[in-house]
């Protein structure tokens, strides 16, 4: 007999039912710093992080998938820490980035090899901790393409979730570049229920949506609040357009917190905006709590569970 599906979280195993209300793709620890050289690309305060997160749970928050991967500056036990003192949920990614990011390995392995490296985190846990990942990614493109070095990432993602049946969450920015992921997934044999597309609002084309959808995967609107991207007045018009189509099994939220300025210490928006005030956005737009539970509860539910 088949073992029940659970969700994964750095503070181990948990039933799906248990989850809650759940941002789908954030950052708590995260150093993009390293390659910017911007200090605002710089979370590593696990205190601040603590004090941000606990208005995150006011907010009704129950749990977050931490998208941070080795090349941002992952850390399994500092996310381990923050989630006992915070009550939430972390659903840690394991995988790489996008190629200015990339370690040398990703060129020095065989695909295989960088597939069983997240095989070995998503079932045992990262090296020398026995914290498992929980979700693979965020595995992303940096432009409007796949580099042949970003295409070997997205291959091993694949045959990585192949062989655990976790879910996969990508990073496809600025550009319809999702589809182009898709394109690699699909030829790799993937289940694209168990796909999410992420950043799908910060290029609001229906039809780049649609297609998404139709091929099975989730869209995500995960940049809520990163008004420079988009305007939330934007993004909630084209997510309410999305939900009256019909999609509302296959639609995720988030807002991708990874820079100081996003968080209340520095005058940001914080890891509530969603809960709170695009909550609002939408309601005032006609969508009901029940859907919304669906979106927030109900579809991270369906698609962390493995």
């Amino acid at each position: 007999m088949p073992a029940a599906e659970k969700i994964h979280t750095v503070l181990g195993e948990i039933e799906p039912a248990d989850l809650g209300r759940t941002l789908m793709h954030e950052h708590i620890i995260c150093d993009i710093y390293r390659v910017t050289e911007r200090l605002n690309e710089l979370l590593n305060d696990e205190a601040l992080a603590v004090a941000e997160l606990k208005l995150l749970r006011q907010a009704g928050g129950s749990a977050l998938v931490e998208a941070t991967t080795p090349d941002m500056g992952r850390d399994p036990a500092a996310l381990r820490r923050v989630a006992e003192q915070t009550g939430l949920h972390i659903i840690m990614g394991c995988g790489w980035y996008r190629q200015p990011y990339y370690p040398p390995e990703i060129d020095q392995l065989p695909t295989n090899q960088l597939a069983d490296i997240m095989i070995a985190e998503l079932s045992e846990g990262v090296r020398g901790t026995g914290i498992r990942a929980g979700i693979i990614g965020e595995i992303g493109v940096n432009l409007d393409y796949a580099s042949a070095q970003e295409e070997r990432v997205l291959r091993a993602a694949a045959r990585a979730q192949k062989a655990t049946g976790a879910p996969l969450t990508t990073h496809a920015s600025m550009y319809p570049v999702g589809l182009a992921q898709l394109d690699i997934l699909r030829d790799e044999g993937v289940d694209m229920s168990r796909v999410i597309i992420g950043h799908c609002d910060t290029y609001l084309e229906q039809a780049y949506h649609l297609a998404i959808l139709e091929a099975g995967a989730y869209v995500q609107f995960d940049t809520v609040g990163r008004n420079h991207m988009n305007p939330d007045a934007r993004r909630a018009e084209a997510f309410v357009e999305l939900l009256r189509l019909g999609w509302r099994e296959q639609l995720l939220l988030s807002s991708d917190r990874c820079f100081r300025s996003d968080l209340r210490a520095f005058g940001g928006v914080g890891y509530a905006h969603v809960f709170t005030t695009f909550f609002d956005m939408l309601r005032a737009e006609g969508v009901d709590d029940a859907t919304l539970d669906k979106i927030t509860i109900e579809n991270p539910r369906r698609v962390l569970a493995w």
